[in-house]
């Protein structure tokens, strides 16, 4: 009797541990989901902005344009964009973390700037991360993003030329491997830089570029 007592007292512990464990595990994944949604484009928007991201994206749409040094130069990519708002309503702070230069991260300041009254307080502060992609169409192998916006134009330039900011993803980088297989790699370069403007999460671009950084300073 006293064995089948701490037999069954043994299985109730495993039992009840075993549930801990599982209740503990689930509760870290369902933080992680609503940490993760806490921070999307849309969750952002609609919980923090007036009118929510109906609204956002008609203002977007409305004020940023192709600015003309981008569009000039054929400059295409993903801009990356992490964004602070204060629990009160304040837009902290916006880093851009993938940097296309030739105006572009002006004018999108420019526009985050006019949105500063727009944002609502909230229980707590949030961080948004968003893309917005520039792209230039000009033929079937132009560059498309995958990006939250996007600020699309059409343009005289086809993607055929020895700028890099003209070319399509696939001339781009057969000049990268070129300029690394004939140890050129200041020539290489520009292209593979072009290339992470791109596509900036590619893990093969950013090799890439490590490989040619890296020559070079030997």
């Amino acid at each position: 009797m006293k064995n089948n007592l701490l037999t069954a007292l043994g299985l109730f512990c495993v039992f009840t541990l075993s549930s801990f464990i599982f209740s503990t595990e689930n509760i870290a994944d369902a933080n992680e989901i609503t940490n993760d949604e806490e921070t999307s484009f849309y969750y952002v928007l609609d919980n923090r902005f007036q009118g929510g991201s109906d609204t956002f994206i008609k203002l977007f749409k409305e004020n940023v344009s192709y600015p003309k040094e981008a569009f000039d130069n054929c400059r295409v990519g993903l801009s990356k964009i992490k964004i602070t708002i204060s629990k009160d309503g304040k837009l902290e702070n916006y880093e851009f973390t993938n940097k296309l230069e030739m105006g572009i991260e002006e004018k999108l300041s420019h526009f985050f700037d006019t949105t500063k009254d727009n944002w609502k307080a909230w229980a707590r502060a949030s961080e948004m991360e968003l893309t917005v992609g520039f792209s230039l169409i000009t033929k079937k192998d132009s560059y498309y993003p995958d990006a939250d916006l996007l600020v699309l134009e059409k343009s005289a330039f086809k993607f055929a030329t020895d700028n890099e900011y003209c070319d399509s993803d696939a001339q781009v980088e057969k000049r990268v491997k070129k300029y690394i297989k004939r140890k050129k790699y200041d020539k290489a370069l520009s292209f593979a830089e072009e290339l992470i403007r791109r596509h900036p999460d590619n893990q093969d671009f950013k090799d890439q570029l490590i490989l040619v950084k890296d020559k070079r300073t030997k």
